[in-house]
């Protein structure tokens, strides 16, 4: 008998066929799906920080959004490259998620290297630097111009570096936590707001702006511009076509809605027939504008600036040594309610009532509220020689009362509020010597001016320029989400998002429970065990018998 026509041949085929047959299988049932999954970006969440999947926050946030609003984020990279570098991958499933979810928002895809031109436009109108690791969130729509009163078609779109959508630890080089819902999610809600308020940064007195307030400002909603006050025009850039024109200043400022002065050295003066405090008087005396100022314990004296603060209820705490005639700046220290055993990085009171408690108010309410840390902080004093008074409000809806600042004069109405404040355990140094002055001490003050024209102005006072530095603005500390509820409620910033970072602080699948991991564990490893101990049984039973 011919070797092919014996039975173990036959059933030997049999086998081998099953088997290359289950294999291919396999490997075309892995092969479809692979590509399934690249082309529909398919993937399941395990990590504890959920660091994949689009927070509940950030969901209530775009529902928001005007479903009308046509939104397109770009990346300026291949889909292939986002999904070969894991750095990348982050945001790509964050907009995956989004577009899945809400019809109005749309994911682009450019390759910058090979076609620049494809994005330029974003350059110029939003005068970021774009590269294949930017990300572009854009909106086009119809908006009827104020002055014609005719519907236009506007754009609006913000640029973010891939960096902007982490979060760094404290030497800037270890990335710790993903930040993209934040960055993204603020710049839907920012390209399909109608109006784009303005935020004028004060230049020219050696201000040491940095660049994580003015992200903050940007990210907000706001049209940051650098204004120099003592200059007659401004620099402007039109962004159709590069070309550099001198605006004069009060038009260059028309839509200013917050001026913001961040750590002067000089101080504010008439130059040229520019009276820079004029100027401050004459925005303050707008409906619905704003002022923020950040100093801190190292402040120098500035007269005519402090003559201004003062009119608005704020004083740079400071003190006169009785022997030397020396001029200190307070220095705040708290060493029971610090970071640090040195009592530097102070963790600060919440204000409970009043206008300060309306901007923390939501931050206050949580379960386990931030922290809102002030680092190097000077103090601010209401004005003890002025028309300022020390008033107790009627009873609010709970039946409590609480102090504030006011101030009526030549037919001037303000009130001064606490945001924050020392704890009582905090003190004073001057000049490196301890002071003999109680606390609690006022970090953070908010003034509202009541308009006779109707409305208010507003000026937000900080006694810490750290409060808004990089490390400050981490989303594990509230002062991220106080500033940005600051510009929301005096400046006119239509956008206010605060979504927590999520730290990239297990790498472990831990979202399951314990018996779903032993579950699992035990289908994939009995069930493909099972499935080929059968196929064996039922293969070897059919040799047997045929």
């Amino acid at each position: 008998m011919k070797i092919t026509q014996s039975k173990k041949f036959r059933h030997g085929s049999v086998s081998v066929a099953l088997t290359v047959v289950i294999i291919a299988a396999v490997i075309l049932i892995n092969g479809i799906f692979t590509a399934l999954s690249d082309r529909f970006t398919w993937y399941i969440d395990m990590t504890a920080e959920q660091i994949y999947t689009l927070s509940d926050e950030a969901k209530e946030l775009l529902n928001t959004v005007d479903p009308s609003r046509q939104v397109t984020i770009i990346f300026c990279s291949p889909k292939r490259d986002l999904e070969a570098d894991p750095s990348l991958r982050y945001p790509l499933y964050t907009v995956t998620e989004m577009t899945e979810k809400y019809d109005n928002i749309h994911v682009k895809y450019v390759d910058w290297l090979t076609n620049p031109s494809a994005v330029s436009q974003y350059k110029e109108s939003s005068g970021q630097s774009i590269n294949s690791y930017s990300i572009i969130v854009t909106s086009t729509f119809e908006a009827t111009n104020p002055t014609t009163n005719a519907l236009e078609e506007k754009t609006q779109s913000r640029v973010y570096a891939l960096n902007a959508l982490y979060t760094y630890d404290s030497t800037g080089q270890s990335v710790i936590g993903y930040n993209g819902e934040q960055r993204l999610v603020s710049g839907i809600l920012a390209v399909t707001q109608v109006e784009t308020p303005v935020a004028c940064v004060t230049i020219n007195h050696e201000e040491k702006v940095n660049s994580a307030l003015l992200n903050l400002l940007y990210e907000t909603g706001y049209e940051v511009k650098a204004v120099d006050l003592s200059a007659a025009t401004q620099t402007e850039t039109d962004p159709a076509t590069g070309e550099k024109k001198q605006i004069p200043t009060a038009e260059y400022m028309k839509d200013c809605r917050l001026l913001v002065i961040f750590d002067p050295q000089e101080d504010f003066y008439t130059v040229d027939g520019e009276d820079e405090i004029a100027i401050l008087d004459a925005l303050l005396a707008k409906r619905e504008c704003a002022a923020m100022v950040f100093f801190d314990h190292e402040t120098p004296e500035m007269p005519r600036l402090e003559a201004f603060l003062k009119e608005w209820g704020v004083e740079i705490a400071r003190h006169t040594n009785e022997g030397t005639g020396q001029v200190s700046n307070l220095l705040i220290k708290d060493t029971r309610n610090s970071f640090d055993p040195d009592g530097i990085i102070n963790k600060a009171v919440y204000a409970e009532k009043g206008l300060g408690y309306s901007i923390t108010k939501q931050l206050l309410e949580a379960t386990s509220p931030k922290p809102a840390v002030f680092k190097y902080t000077g103090a601010i004093r209401m004005p003890a020689d002025t028309n300022w008074t020390v008033t107790t409000s009627e009873k609010d809806e709970n039946g409590d009362s609480y102090t504030y600042g006011a101030y009526y004069a030549n037919g001037v109405n303000r009130a001064l509020y606490d945001v924050f404040t020392s704890s009582n355990s905090a003190f004073a140094e001057a000049g490196g010597d301890k002071l003999d002055e109680s606390a609690p001490f006022k970090y953070m003050t908010v003034t509202r001016e009541t308009l006779a024209s109707g409305g208010n102005s507003y000026l937000l006072a900080c006694a810490s320029t750290e409060f808004a530095s990089a490390g400050a603005l981490d989303s594990s500390y509230a002062n991220h989400t106080v500033l940005t509820r600051a510009c929301h409620a005096m400046g006119g910033a239509q956008v206010s998002v605060s979504l927590d970072c999520k730290y990239f602080t297990d790498t472990e699948i831990d979202s399951i429970t314990a018996s779903a991991a032993n579950q699992y564990t035990i289908v994939l490893t009995v069930v493909p065990a099972l499935a080929i101990f059968i196929t064996g049984i039922v293969i070897m039973v059919r040799r047997k018998y045929a």
